[in-house]
């Protein structure tokens, strides 16, 4: 199928995604016409599941949806680069392990979705929204690193996204987080980029920065906010339940090298 959709079939995939928005969520806001020149898709021939092949960050991104054969279909159909970083459910894992070798990065996640329902108090802490400006002054709060330091911001998210942070008494960002992809006409985003100075912790700053992230897109409409968590990062895991969002499924990423 080619980068360019046409209507119809933007609509096809998008009332196939429909299907579990929670799950689909960085796909639905894929289907944005500015983002097609970064997307291939590929429907399986029984039109119940997809691949979708995302080139707009360094190393290709896959994702899949719906029952493992159509995946495996779907998959069969698009053009695999030789490094992938999946973002695949643990039942699609034995498809993508059929064309790439992920022994040496495999992640356990937890896809996490904050109900419709649930109610965001405002930040007990001052916080600065983020401009388009600040790609630099995030990169170098991001490169203080540590185990689950963000790997996939881009200055481009900072576009139309919703980015908040915390700075201490020179101007430094020692804490920040934002959204990896927001559709305000689909009324759905996805809060990534959390990071806070391993010298700063442990004094209310993600939490202060979470709040205006959701206040913000549930201000702007956003109905589904969803958010990925490593289930070997248990403080990060508590901050999130505490603030209402819910376990949705677990998944795997990880980067793979193409098996010859």
């Amino acid at each position: 199928m080619s980068a360019q959709l046409a209507r119809g079939q933007r609509e096809k995939i998008r009332a196939l995604l429909e299907q579990d928005c929670a799950w689909a969520a960085y796909a639905l806001a894929d289907l944005q016409p500015q983002m097609d020149q970064y997307c291939a898709w590929s429907l399986a021939a029984d039109g119940r599941g997809l691949a979708l092949i995302y080139t707009g960050l360094p190393t290709p991104t896959l994702f899949t949806f719906g029952p493992p054969a159509s995946v495996a279909d779907a998959v069969a159909q698009i053009d695999l680069p030789r490094r992938i970083y999946i973002t695949v459910r643990e039942e699609h894992f034995p498809v993508a392990s059929a064309y790439y070798d992920f022994s040496a990065d495999q992640r356990p996640m937890d896809r996490m979705v904050l109900p419709a329902s649930a109610a965001m108090a405002a930040p007990n802490l001052p916080v600065t929204e983020l401009s388009g400006g600040c790609g630099d002054r995030l990169r170098r709060l991001y490169a203080h690193g540590g185990a689950f330091a963000p790997d996939a911001f881009d200055s481009a998210q900072l576009d139309g996204g919703a980015f908040f942070g915390v700075t201490d008494e020179k101007g430094d960002l020692i804490a920040a987080g934002g959204t990896h992809i927001v559709d305000w006409d689909a009324g759905v985003a996805a809060i990534g980029n959390m990071y806070t100075r391993p010298d700063e912790r442990g004094r209310g700053y993600a939490a202060a920065v979470l709040q205006a992230i959701v206040r913000k897109l549930r201000a702007g409409g956003i109905r589904d906010i969803v958010l990925n968590v490593d289930q070997r990062n248990a403080g990060a895991q508590r901050l999130y339940a505490r603030h209402g969002f819910l376990r949705h499924c677990p998944y795997t990423e990880g980067i793979g090298e193409k098996q010859e």
